[in-house]
């Protein structure tokens, strides 16, 4: 570990991910499902990340909100230099980028016209849970000292109790990789073989705990850049709600509701036997700790409000009501049947048919949605929870209706990030300046999209060639029916031209909707 680092691996860059959680407009929208005043987004606001990382989310949100300023700060100068170099590349003025450290920051080492007018969201994903206790003690300092007054936070973090039996795994892996120095996605492969042959050596641990032996197979599947952030931090240590809770207090923060759509709704996360149970419980932070139980909780998404305003339900539908909804996926890939904690929802096919189709063919907002004839017998809160499971299984979401400003950012951003992808497997994610947030791309998928927002025609032959000309660039091959590799380029183009006739019929409409091309 580097001296400047506290115990947080920082030799290996992090990964160049997007969240949708930390979208304004996203947060935004489920503070109103849950009845909760959310700070005004819609005008011009002053947003923060704390551990921005590579920034390629700050980026995206920069550039699909161009009437807000964004500030990132992360204290490893390699992820500081990078979202640099992108956002100069994109030509955003609205982003600023920050080498400090959470000390630091809490310490006054922010510019002023940073920090002065104070921030009306502040979001942390997965770093709370990630690093020193003194580290946590200054990102509550800055959030009393910075957060406006009615301001969000979004905090995530490894949680209690479902972390409990793979604690120790967490600590071994750290263990071995102190015992055998070396870079840290090297000291991750080593530490994961040496567990591996204790697990099939039989070892007590593994037999007691068999949810440790399905968590190596999974994990050995992962990006190594993420893993050796998760895994190999000297002071990583899951967290309990509660104790966030009273962390947040200290800075005037109350628990509004978690981004986790489902989590909010017992009936689709706890099982029937313990909903009574919850019933019971007056005291609202022991209420979540049990519902964390209920669920064997692994990963909290947690809002917080500074001055928790609850909504009159009128007021709260009304606003709800005024929202504009596109999905998000081909009308193909939509469906019935949403993934929640208890297992499958499945809808009716006379609330869900009509509002994808409705969905598909424009933007339509709440209230247009419950206007529609087929919904006469359904009320508005049944609607309103099946569109709010739709965004939760990632096929809808709130429109951020961005100016032309934006689209010209999120396009600059886009051919920026499109040109990295032709050299640089590790970036997944374009601005989708529609709904103000990134969109993933498949390995197939982002090397058209390269194509195009490099000015390809929408035509299969010449795209496939440019995708055949980028994969063997890259040193790639693509496979055959049976599974067999193809290498040669004359074999290849003909393949991922059969592929691009599959899914470019569907996929086309959903960029273009998105405002991604």
């Amino acid at each position: 570990m580097s001296a400047w680092s506290d115990g947080y691996n920082a030799d290996i860059a992090y990964t160049h991910g997007a969240y949708r959680e930390l979208s304004p407009g996203y947060l935004s929208y489920v503070c109103l499902l849950n009845g909760i005043r959310p700070p005004r987004t819609d005008r011009p606001f002053r947003y923060c990340e704390l551990g921005c990382g590579q920034g390629m989310t700050l980026n995206i949100l920069a550039a699909t909100h161009p009437h807000g300023r964004f500030t990132g700060i992360d204290f490893n100068p390699l992820h500081v230099a990078g979202a640099r170099r992108l956002a100069e590349e994109a030509g955003l003025s609205n982003v600023a980028f920050h080498e400090r450290s959470f000390q630091e920051v809490a310490a006054g080492a922010l510019p002023a016209e940073e920090d002065g007018e104070g921030f009306d969201v502040i979001v942390l994903h997965g770093v709370y849970s990630w690093v020193s206790p003194e580290n946590r003690r200054a990102v509550v300092d800055i959030l009393e000292k910075t957060l406006k007054p009615g301001g969000l936070v979004f905090v995530s973090y490894n949680a209690m109790p479902g972390w409990a039996p793979l604690i120790p795994l967490q600590k071994l892996m750290l263990a071995h990789a102190a015992a055998n120095p070396a870079r840290s996605d090297r000291q991750l492969d080593a530490a994961l073989g040496f567990i591996g042959r204790l697990s099939e050596g039989g070892a007590g641990y593994f037999a007691a705990n068999p949810t440790a032996g399905q968590h190596l197979e999974t994990i050995a599947k992962q990006d190594r850049h993420y893993l050796t952030h998760e895994y190999l931090n000297t002071h990583w240590e899951p967290l309990g709600h509660a104790q966030v809770a009273q962390d947040m207090a200290r800075a005037k923060l109350g628990y509004a509701c978690s981004a986790n759509i489902p989590h909010n709704i017992d009936e689709l996360s706890v099982r029937p036997e313990l909903r009574p149970l919850l019933a019971e419980i007056a005291d609202p932070t022991l209420a979540e700790t049990v519902r964390d139980f209920a669920m064997n909780q692994v990963f909290r998404r947690d809002i917080f409000i500074r001055g928790l305003d609850r909504l009159p339900a009128a007021e709260a539908a009304a606003e709800l009501r005024r929202l504009r909804f596109t999905l998000t996926v081909p009308r193909e890939s939509a469906g019935l049947a949403v993934p929640v904690p208890l297992g499958e929802l499945r809808h009716d096919p006379g609330l869900g048919l009509p509002i994808l189709d409705a969905l598909a063919t424009g933007t339509p907002s709440l209230g247009e949605i419950a206007a529609l004839p087929e919904m006469a017998r359904h009320d508005f809160g049944t609607i309103s929870r099946f569109v709010a499971l739709l965004i939760s299984a990632n096929q809808v979401h709130p429109l951020v209706d961005p100016a032309e400003e934006g689209r010209q950012a999120a396009g600059r951003l886009n051919r920026a990030i499109s040109r990295r992808m032709l050299v640089d497997e590790s970036l997944f994610f374009l601005a989708a300046p529609t709904i103000g947030l990134g969109i993933g791309a498949d390995s197939l998928e982002r090397l058209v999209l390269a194509g195009l927002l490099a000015g390809q025609p929408v035509d299969i032959q010449p795209l496939s060639g440019f995708v055949t000309d980028a994969l063997q660039t890259l040193g790639r091959t693509v496979f055959a029916e049976d599974g067999s590799a193809i290498s040669d380029p004359n074999a290849m183009a003909p393949r991922i031209a059969a592929r691009l006739a599959e899914f470019l019929p569907q996929k086309l409409p959903v960029w273009q909707r998105l405002g991604i091309l």
